[in-house]
This record gives structure tokens, C-alpha cells and sequence, in this order.
């Protein structure tokens, strides 16, 4: 009596596997098409955050234009003790954040000599900050 011997591995067994490899390569391709769509949100919103971050940079620059040409009115005018000592604004960059600029001037060595030294050019939060980010894990009076 002689029985034949049947393999390790059978057909089942090669299912299970493939099965098992498919759905790894789904799980995988939707993973990785999450990750896309999210880097994708992240991305846009970081554009707009460095755009209106720009734009204020602008507007900052185009009032520190004014303020340059008023100081040179100043000293053209031999008015310069009336030129005030600071000068400090502030542009709004979204509703989080805003650009604080502080000019500090000085008096003229020369016709070629900065009227004024940027003193502060940064961005700070307007909104209030909230250092409570506790989480309640148990009830308060001590019952599960």
C-alpha cells in the first residue's frame, strides 16, 4: 500500500495568501491616497498663509515708503528736532496673527544717511492664549 504524498502548501493555502496580499496593496493604495488628499489641504493652506503673510509685508513696506519720504520732508526742511523719536503700526495678517513694525529714527549724519533703523519687523498673535488643554479622563466623582 503505498499512499501518495500530497504537497505542504495546497491550493487553499495560495488563496489565503494572495487574498491577504490584495488586500495589504488596498490597504496600502488607501493610505497612501489619504496622505495625498491631506498634504494637498495642508498645502493650500500653507499658501495662503505665507500670501497673506506677503501682502502684509507689502503694506508694511508701502507705509515705511511714507514714512521715509515724510522724514526726508524733515530734514529738507531743517524740521528734523519735530521728526518723531519712534514709529510703530501694525497690519493685520488674518484673524490670528498681525505684523508689528517699529521704526526708531535718528538724526541725519549726512545727505546719503538712513533717517531710521527698522527696530521690529515680526508677526504676533492677537488671539489670547489658552494654556488649558486638559482632558477629563475619569469621571469627578470617581465612578466608572
Amino acid at each position: 500500500m503505498n499512499r501518495k504524498k500530497y504537497p505542504v502548501v495546497n491550493i487553499g493555502t495560495t488563496s489565503l495568501l494572495t487574498v491577504f496580499v490584495i488586500l495589504c496593496m488596498v490597504t496600502f493604495a488607501a493610505l497612501s491616497w489619504l496622505t495625498a488628499v491631506r498634504n494637498a489641504q495642508l498645502n493650500e493652506r500653507v499658501q495662503e498663509r505665507t500670501e497673506a503673510w506677503y501682502q502684509a509685508a507689502n503694506a508694511a513696506y508701502e507705509k515705511i515708503a511714507e514714512i521715509d519720504e515724510t522724514l526726508q520732508e524733515y530734514r529738507a526742511d531743517g524740521r528734523w528736532e519735530q521728526a518723531p523719536p519712534e514709529y510703530s503700526f501694525s497690519i493685520p495678517i488674518d484673524e490670528n496673527s498681525k505684523l508689528r513694525v517699529r521704526l526708531t529714527t535718528h538724526a541725519p549724519d549726512s545727505e546719503t544717511s538712513a533717517l531710521y533703523t527698522i527696530a521690529e519687523f515680526s508677526e504676533v498673535s492677537v488671539r489670547e492664549w489658552d494654556g488649558d488643554n486638559s482632558i477629563r479622563l475619569f469621571p469627578a466623582d470617581g465612578g466608572l
